[in-house]
Order: C-alpha cells, then sequence, then structure tokens
C-alpha cells in the first residue's frame, strides 16, 4: 500500500512539473518573458519537494515497516 501511494506521489510531482512548464510555455511572447522566473522558482519547488518525498519514503520503510 505504502509503494503504490509513494509511486502514486511521484507521478502526480511529475505531472505537475510537466504541466507548469507547458502552461509557461504557451501565450503570448510577453507573459513567456514575464513568467520565466516564476517557472524556474516553481521548478525548483518540485525538485525540492521530489527529494524530500523521496528520502521520507525511504525514512518510513526505514524504520517504521
Amino acid at each position: 500500500m505504502m509503494v503504490a501511494l509513494g509511486v502514486l506521489s511521484i507521478l502526480i510531482l511529475i505531472g505537475g512539473l510537466f504541466v507548469t512548464i507547458q502552461v509557461a510555455g504557451t501565450g503570448d511572447k510577453k507573459y513567456r518573458e514575464e513568467s520565466k522566473g516564476n517557472v524556474r522558482r516553481l521548478s525548483y519547488i518540485y525538485v525540492a519537494l521530489f527529494v524530500v518525498i523521496i528520502v521520507g519514503f525511504f525514512v518510513y520503510l526505514r524504520w517504521f515497516v
């Protein structure tokens, strides 16, 4: 059950990153230029969250299962 939840969390995280990049790539040129920094920060947040989820998952498996 926990493995399935871990995999689901990772899939949602990767999907969110993909959608964020897709949305930022569409629209007019001015919007893309203004949102470039926001997309970079959101991408960093997704990467950090991915690391936290993986570490938390392994900590849970190591000490609580």
